[in-house]
């Protein structure tokens, strides 16, 4: 099969279907992050770019086979399997030379293992999802993985790092393996239908109790969309995040809790508003229940609700940071204040944004605050590490919350702005 017939079709496959597109987008933020480190002193954080753009290319990759696995007519179009597969193969190799010339290039300290270990990561999880078709409810998972990179790379011995090209090459042989003789599935369908609706996020459900019903309770009509996962989330974040920071200070690791903490609740509130245009017809029946004078009244109550959530992950975040203060004698009430603000600008700015937003690639876009709060918080820690004062941090993160606010009473006057008229 000569290559230009391969190409065939690819601009429509990869950027007109949301999935990948979404996933394609974030390695291409991940990919102007790591530019704009360059050329800042900081480059402790292009590894963590690197990584995030290996697994983003790789979860695209895998959602692109499980669509393919829930399109019945994709053995009647010649050609149709291989070309994606060839694409694949053709973005993953570029994707894999971009990283590995960075790092050589840039003389990154530990790039190339983090990057070879994100690249076994990803491909690890497209075989992972080729096996077990439900498998991609944890892709989310895999991007939780990359602030954890650096400090799994370190704890590994060298000869388990030796031992990772040969098993990344080895996974990829056993995926190609796969992918030839990808068949239909019956459960693919439901995989990709519902990635669609819930951002491809998966949690076990704690079940009915009193806490949730409070929670469910206290969160509506924000969590209509996203259902019970969004009380799920907040109940067991911190939860999780409370026995890694005690598991921290009796085995004397730092991983980096407040961090990845941070990042999951921005993710949170980015996943209220991708649930909410996923799922755009449930709005009329939300609409129609009683409760809400009207539209504006929906509206008024939406924002509350929206201020609650806010209240809510500013509080976790307050308290979990006020606990590894309290463990680690290093942690200072600056870096409480700058950590707290920053993970409440993050939230606020992609509430009201999400709000405004029309379409999922308005919520694809929005996804760059993320980034940028992921990169504001990891060089003021980087900088605190190398003994610099975090205050100038500070006195942004003050700045930003009046632009943050202003953000959310925007969105406010912007949601379903010409909608349920």
């Amino acid at each position: 099969m000569r290559t230009p017939n391969a190409l065939r079709g690819m601009v429509r496959f990869w950027l007109f279907d949301l999935g990948s597109a979404s996933f394609l987008g974030t390695a291409l933020l991940a990919l102007i992050m790591m530019l704009a480190l360059i050329t800042g002193s900081k480059q402790a954080a292009i590894p963590i770019a690197l990584g995030m753009i290996q697994i983003s290319i790789s979860a695209a990759i895998a959602w692109q086979f499980n669509r393919l696995a829930a399109t019945e007519w994709a053995s009647l179009v010649p050609n149709y399997s291989n070309n994606i597969a060839l694409q694949s193969l053709m973005l993953g190799a570029i994707a894999t030379s971009i990283s590995l010339a960075a790092c050589l290039l840039l003389e990154l300290e530990g790039g190339l293992d983090q990057v070879m270990l994100a690249t076994l990561a990803g491909v690890g999880f497209i075989y992972y999802c080729r096996r077990h078709i439900n498998g991609f409810y944890l892709s989310f998972f895999l991007f939780l993985l990359l602030p954890f990179i650096a400090e799994i790379t370190d704890f590994l011995p060298d000869w388990v790092i030796g031992l990772v090209p040969f098993l990344t090459v080895i996974l990829a042989y056993l995926t190609w393996r796969e992918i030839r003789g990808l068949r239909w599935h019956s459960d693919a369908r439901t995989v990709y239908l519902n990635g669609l609706e819930m951002g491809w996020f998966w949690l076990p459900s704690l079940g009915s109790s009193r806490l949730m019903s409070y929670f469910d309770k206290l969160l509506h009509p924000v969590n209509f969309f996203l259902g019970p996962m969004l009380s799920t989330i907040l109940i067991a974040m911190p939860v999780l995040a409370l026995l890694v920071t005690i598991s921290n200070s009796f085995s004397g690791m730092e991983f980096p809790v407040l961090f990845v903490v941070s990042q999951f609740c921005a993710v949170t509130c980015t996943m209220v508003h991708w649930s909410r245009i996923q799922r755009w017809r449930s709005v009329e029946t939300l609409y129609i229940l009683p409760g809400f004078d009207g539209k504006q009244g929906l509206i008024e109550a939406f924002a509350n609700a929206q201020y609650r959530l806010l209240a809510l992950i500013t509080l976790i975040m307050a308290v979990l940071a006020a606990l590894v203060c309290w463990l680690n004698p290093e942690f200072t009430i600056v870096l409480w204040s700058h950590i707290v603000l920053s993970t409440f600008c993050a939230c606020c700015m992609l509430l009201g944004f999400g709000c405004a937003a029309k379409g999922a690639m308005h919520i694809t876009l929005s996804m760059l605050v993320v980034v940028f709060h992921s990169a504001w918080l990891s060089s003021s820690l980087v900088a605190l590490r190398d003994g610099e004062q975090i205050i100038s941090w500070l006195v942004v993160d003050i700045g930003l919350v009046a632009i943050s606010v202003l953000t959310l009473w925007w969105g406010k006057k912007k949601l379903w702005n010409g909608d349920l008229c």
